[in-house]
């Protein structure tokens, strides 16, 4: 029987998340890993658009994104490895850990993508591993020769310049501030007394803001990027949410 993957754009913040909830869920998977632009082709290949990853396949079973994988396969976990609170008996935590997940994902992770790439992108050398370990060879080799064309088309796409960086730190810096807001008062985790969707969606997304040790998107390592990333990363890192975003890949990413 033929074991289920995940079709991924192998840097991806919701891709590292969707690898930790399989491992969460105990789902033994493979992955199909792909470089930034020819995860589009990929996608397309199994009838879906260019934003549809991690696109999770068992058989005839397709799940696009995060949210799709979560919806179907939460529930069939064990309940000590469930994310999700039960949508009947715990509704506003449902409500709650839903709509903060999404934040975090999408505004935060927004920024956190564009920060990031603006930076790295033109450095080769730095988002080599992140674009290459583990694709098809052919990627890999156009990449050798044509590493410029892909990162004029993912500033394009992006639209990202200066101001577009800025103001992408500015929202994680806007979603460390909510995470330590909530964990003030002294609380394990970011909403109820146990694990949930938010907490792995939070540290996903700060992930490579503190290149956290254990993300899967193969991040430099901090001696590697220029002295600017460094200031931010470092002071990143010190903030309690920096920290919390690391625990949890100590803790919980096995």
């Amino acid at each position: 029987m033929t074991k289920p993957f995940i079709v991924t754009l192998l840097p991806s913040t919701d891709v590292d998340l969707g690898r930790w909830l399989l491992k969460h869920w105990e789902i033994d998977y493979k992955e199909h890993p792909h470089a930034p632009i020819f995860h589009i082709l990929a996608l397309w290949w199994y009838g879906f658009n260019k934003d549809d990853y991690p696109l999770y396949i068992d058989s005839n079973i397709k799940y696009p994104k995060i949210d799709s994988m979560v919806a179907n396969l939460d529930k069939k976990a064990v309940p000590e490895n469930r994310l999700i609170p039960d949508e009947t008996t715990e509704k506003k935590l449902y409500d709650d850990v839903m709509a903060l997940q999404y934040k975090f994902r999408y505004d935060m992770g927004s920024g956190t993508v564009n920060w990031a790439y603006y930076n790295l992108l033109p450095h080769k050398n730095l988002t080599w591993k992140s674009f290459t370990t583990g694709v098809p060879w052919w990627e890999t080799l156009f990449l050798t020769f044509g590493y410029g064309i892909i990162k004029y088309l993912m500033f394009k796409g992006l639209s990202l310049n200066a101001d577009v960086a800025e103001q992408g730190l500015e929202k994680v810096k806007a979603g460390f501030d909510e995470c330590e807001n909530l964990l003030k008062d002294g609380r394990k985790f970011l909403l109820g007394d146990r694990l949930t969707l938010v907490d792995l969606a939070f540290a996903a997304s700060a992930a490579p803001m503190i290149l956290a040790n254990g993300y899967g998107g193969h991040l430099p390592k901090f001696e590697q990027v220029p002295k600017n990333m460094q200031d931010v990363i470092s002071e990143l890192r010190e903030r309690p949410a920096g920290k919390y975003a690391q625990q949890l890949y100590d803790e919980y990413r096995k």
